[in-house]
């Protein structure tokens, strides 16, 4: 057990912030009735004050806490149904962004929230499928064309996730005897960084994550 988490720390590059990190502080807003889009097996229900509802689509696999599953462009409840949305790290996947957020504008309440992540900077993660990036204005458009207002919307996650990632990509590309001492000599510290380092440059941003409000 202690020599496989010692690999693991020198072949993964990326340490990625628990979902309780992540959300951080908009926890606020998740009150009520709350939709987690494109669930998969992120819980949660910790972060939840009130009734959380796990949506995605059919796998194949029955996972006893996805409470509804469809696509994310036809969620199959009525109009002005939840108090809140997060859609963490989905938007990405799926081949109509625009008409997703539409139908999360009419299952949302008047004056419900809506907490969305997309990635910026990310490698390619098909899950299946994996159609587009947002930058930060890309985002607030896709937004407000669908009458949400922006409360706030801004980058997250260091510079060392952006980095590691793709690093990781490239030096897990080959076995080779050079890109193993590569990984061996650089990915120990990215993921010490990682985890540690506050350092943050908005233009070669991991992602952006934007809160919304329905007026």
């Amino acid at each position: 057990m202690k020599l496989d988490r010692i690999r693991s720390f020198f072949n993964t590059a990326t340490y990625w912030p628990s979902i309780d990190s992540q959300i951080g502080e908009y926890v606020k807003y998740l009150k009520g009735r709350v939709l987690n889009a494109g669930a998969g097996d992120r819980d949660i229900s910790h972060l939840v004050e009130g009734e959380l509802y796990n949506q995605d689509i059919p796998t194949g696999i029955h996972n006893k806490n996805i409470h509804i599953y469809s696509p994310l462009h036809e969620i199959p409840v009525e109009d002005d149904f939840f108090d809140a949305i997060v859609c963490n790290a989905v938007l990405e996947h799926v081949e109509d962004p625009l008409r997703v957020m539409r139908e999360f504008y009419r299952v949302m309440k008047k004056g419900g929230y809506l907490y969305l992540a997309v990635p910026f900077l990310q490698p390619e993660h098909l899950d299946p499928t994996d159609f587009q990036r947002f930058t930060k204005d890309g985002l607030q458009r896709i937004v407000e064309t669908n009458h949400f207002e922006v409360v706030t919307i801004e980058g997250f996650l260091n510079v060392y996730h952006t980095v590691s990632w793709i690093m990781q990509e490239w030096l897990t590309s080959k076995q080779s005897v050079f890109y193993r001492a590569l990984r061996y000599l650089i990915f120990p510290i990215l993921r010490y960084q990682c985890k540690h380092s506050n350092a943050y440059v908005h233009r070669i941003s991991s992602a952006y994550r934007v809160l919304a409000r329905k007026a």
